[in-house]
């Protein structure tokens, strides 16, 4: 008889297993990134390879002027050295435009995702390094942002070190306007921070393609800016709460 109530309760639980992934199955997705978020991701990604691609020739035409000139072109270094300073600086006003944007559209939406930095975020991004390095088990309760992402990539790389970059870029477009040793100092600073956020595209590219336990927001930012409340239960639980009690 024991036997018996032991596999009608391992059925039980089955069966309840399975109604509670049919519930979340059935759950409606949420929105993390609307339309408009989406596109400026994307275009950050084209910019973004629009200046590797064109700056490496600049930074170093001996080791990339393969990049300008493929065999049997009848395109000169120089000219095309040009060219590509013209591609780049193109790529620049683009991008100064897309931050005037940027801000004034989350300045001016309704949703607001809190993106100044908080004691929080400093206590949560310990709190996750430690949980990652396996020194402790207790992961922090998230709300809508990943404090390392917001610190490091957007804060860190996407303002701090693109402003560096756009000044030292800008001194560098004119230099007929700037002394000889800010020019040189421009030249050095253009080139340092070219190199580190390099760096930090490698960490954020590994942290949501390679990572898998990232890979939802992967598939969400690049369809529909929908994941799944699962993923947001799990990871981002503070910010679940808030979507239900809206609902």
């Amino acid at each position: 008889m024991n036997d018996i109530s032991c596999e009608e309760k391992i059925e039980e639980v089955i069966k309840e297993e399975k109604k509670i992934e049919n519930l979340l199955k059935e759950e409606k997705k949420i929105l993390r990134w609307p339309l408009v978020e989406r596109f400026e991701h994307h275009t950050l990604i084209l910019l973004t390879f629009v200046f590797i691609v064109t700056g490496l020739p600049i930074l170093k035409i001996e080791w990339f002027s393969w990049l300008i000139t493929p065999p049997n072109t009848i395109v000169t270094t120089h000219d095309a050295v040009d060219l590509f300073r013209l591609i780049h600086k193109a790529a620049a006003g683009i991008f100064v435009i897309m931050a005037i944007f940027h801000m004034s559209y989350h300045t001016l939406a309704v949703r607001r995702t809190r993106i100044k930095i908080t004691s929080k975020d400093l206590t949560d991004t310990i709190s996750l390094f430690k949980y990652y390095l396996g020194l402790t088990r207790d992961k922090p309760k998230l709300g809508f942002h990943n404090p390392t992402e917001k610190i490091l990539v957007y804060w860190l790389m996407a303002v701090w070190f693109m402003a560096f970059m756009g000044v030292s870029g800008f001194v560098l477009m004119f230099p007929s306007y700037f002394s000889i040793w800010i020019h040189e100092w421009a030249l050095v600073i253009h080139d340092v921070f070219f190199y580190l956020i390099v760096f930090m595209l490698i960490a954020h590219f590994y942290m949501t393609v390679l990572y898998k336990e990232y890979r939802p927001l992967l598939e969400g930012i690049f369809t529909t800016g929908l994941i799944s409340p699962k993923f947001v239960r799990e990871h981002h639980p503070l910010w679940y709460e808030e979507v239900k009690e809206k609902e």
